[in-house]
């Protein structure tokens, strides 16, 4: 083959100019262009699409696509063909024109609405041989956003503008990301059909760069081409451009290689650990730097997914693979309780991860799916805390150790008991009930149904009337208002009740007590016991008080009645002293003497 004589990036010279030349990911562009062609009929005349039947040997029933959806979204790695495939389809369609938008045009709340206005319906008129013979037809446009997963790094309304534009649409619309992960990637799907794209094959890839090599005037081999894409990641992109920078098919230097094990996922390393089988399998190495991408995540995934090994697989020997699953499945158990070990991981890993995905995988296996556990886990630990704080709640009035207050029927004797009142629709002695035991209404609501649901135990609480269950709020309300408020002393009025009004006394599961002769005695007795403690600890807190102030130190005149209580004058005419100063026994001047003010002030009478 002549080589190419033209100049520029290899990337632009030998870009794909049909779809034979797309490499790999061939069910995932069938998908895209079965649905590009069907769109007319689904969108604009109301056709719908059926979902394809499993097939009778599958064993796991695939999950449900959006066939019907206005608009696709395209996820997977960087430079595998993404843009490029979409744009093939759109230009191979004579019914519809390409428009695009890529990463650096403005793509705002505002714009974004703008053309929906502008672009969601239109039409293009072109002169040229129309099917009815007039040289015009009207052709419309296909809008791809390429990179959706950074719109929502600036402008918030961006993605959510797009979702309404979807919706109200008559062009079809194709939108290209990154990071299928991305949280208003996932919110965007929901509304799209969703189209996955996966790194091709190394031998499929090897090909194809030969191919361009072989044009560029260079010879190679197949191994070495292989070798670089391992290296490159799969990203035909970079391997073109390494390949024309440094001027042959060489490793390049360990800066200008790709972080393989950063770019791989959980679900891709888990995808490549079951189809590490036949003659090409990766060493065990590399297959231990796929565990060590995430040492928890891991063993999840493959214990999900390891029996989904032999769904496509031909069944050959059922005694054989049913062994196979048996010996996997105890080296996942064996493998789980190394795994809190530190000095045994590399064991860990190589019994619950590498060699159950040897023995259970197939090379056409399908994506693996979320480990279950993981969904289950937030419920469990939520429950863990609500049992924890209803212990903690009525620990002081039960003697049923933590341990049993689930797995007994104590739970559901407290259940009933609690819930009896609002069946004879009495709200006050529930509320009462539930306040005696630190209960609030969050034990009928969510409590109680952690500990009923999986036993299959009836819910009694959603039979209750709601008049009834807003009358139980209301009395739970005014109940912690009362216990809340402080006393306060008022000053009885003449017309005023001679007792303050007691409060009604409830038995240990709410019942309204009465009051009788006795228990009048008892209140009346310890109001007057409480009294005369409270006198006697103010007439204390006064004589302390007196001590300690200056007035005591005052002479108390001791005459007849009617004279002033304070002495002014002495028996000699003279003004007697106000203040005696009095010295503590045991000082070295322990002396009682009368000090008259001026003795004071004569000192300072020059100042």
């Amino acid at each position: 083959m002549a080589p190419t004589t033209k100049r520029g990036p290899w990337v632009e010279r030998h870009r794909p100019r049909h779809l034979g030349e797309v490499i790999g990911n061939t069910d995932a562009v069938r998908k895209l262009a079965e649905w590009l062609r069907d769109w007319d009929d689904v969108v604009l005349h109301g056709k719908e699409k059926e979902q394809k039947k499993p097939e009778a040997w599958q064993k796991f029933v695939p999950a449900p696509e959006n066939l019907n959806a206005r608009a696709a979204l395209v996820s997977g790695p960087p430079g595998i063909g993404k843009t490029t495939t979409c744009a093939l389809l759109a230009r191979c369609n004579p019914k519809y024109g390409l428009m695009e938008f890529n990463a650096s045009d403005a793509r705002t709340k505002a714009i974004v609405e703008n053309m929906s206005k502008s672009l969601a319906g239109n039409h293009v008129l072109k002169f040229g041989n129309g099917k009815d013979g007039s040289g015009k037809s009207l052709e419309r446009t296909i809008i791809i956003f390429d990179e959706c997963d950074g719109m929502s790094g600036g402008d918030k309304g961006g993605m959510q503008a797009l979702k309404k534009m979807i919706q109200t649409t008559k062009n079809p619309i194709i939108c290209i990301c990154n990071d299928r992960g991305d949280a208003s990637v996932r919110d965007l799907a929901s509304v799209c059909y969703d189209i996955k794209f996966k790194r091709p094959e190394n031998s499929v890839m090897a090909k194809r760069i030969k191919h361009v090599l072989e044009r560029e005037g260079k010879k190679v081999e197949v191994r070495a081409i292989e070798a670089v894409i391992e290296n490159c990641g799969q990203d035909v992109r970079q391997i073109l451009n390494q390949v024309q920078f440094f001027g042959r098919l060489a490793t390049p230097g360990s800066g200008a290689l790709k972080d393989v094990q950063g770019m791989m996922g959980p679900f891709d390393a888990c995808e490549q650990l079951f189809k590490s089988r036949g003659p090409k399998v990766p060493p065990i190495q590399q297959r231990m730097d796929w565990f060590y991408l995430d040492t928890d995540m891991m063993p999840l995934m493959i214990q999900e997914n390891y029996l989904r090994g032999f769904q496509r697989r031909a069944v050959r020997s059922p005694d054989q693979e049913l062994l196979q699953a048996c010996q996997a499945a105890e080296l996942i158990a064996l493998g789980d309780t190394m795994s809190s070990e530190w000095e045994v991981q590399a064991s860990s890993g190589l019994l619950s991860t590498v060699y159950p995905a040897y023995l259970t995988g197939d090379e056409t296996i399908a994506r693996p799916t979320f480990p279950a556990w993981l969904q289950k886990r937030s419920g469990t630990a939520k429950a863990q805390r609500q049992v924890e704080d209803l212990y903690n709640k009525t620990k002081t009035f039960t003697s049923c150790p933590k341990s049993q207050f689930i797995t007994t029927s104590y739970s559901d004797m407290l259940y009933r008991s609690l819930i009896r009142p609002l069946q004879h629709a009495n709200a006050k002695e529930a509320a009462a009930a539930l306040f005696n035991m630190n209960l609030t209404r969050d034990f009928y609501t969510e409590q109680a149904p952690l500990f009923r649901t999986p036993l299959e135990l009836e819910d009694i609480y959603k039979r209750i009337d709601s008049k009834l269950k807003l009358q139980l709020r209301e009395q739970l309300t005014l109940l912690v208002q009362e216990s809340n408020t402080d006393p306060v002393k008022r000053k009885l009025g003449a017309d005023a009740p001679s007792k303050a009004a007691k409060k009604p006394r409830f038995g240990a599961f709410g019942e309204l007590l009465p009051d009788t002769a006795a228990t009048q005695a008892e209140d009346e007795e310890a109001a007057a016991e409480k009294k005369k403690a409270a006198t006697k600890k103010k007439s204390r807190k006064e004589s302390e008080r007196q001590a300690i102030s200056l007035m005591s130190w005052k002479q108390k005149k001791e005459g007849p009645a009617g004279d002033s209580e304070w002495s002014q004058l002495g028996e000699d005419g003279n003004k007697k002293p106000l203040l005696i100063m009095k010295y503590l026994d045991g000082h070295t001047n322990a002396v009682r003497r009368k000090v008259h003010l001026k003795d004071f002030l004569e000192p300072w009478r020059m100042f």
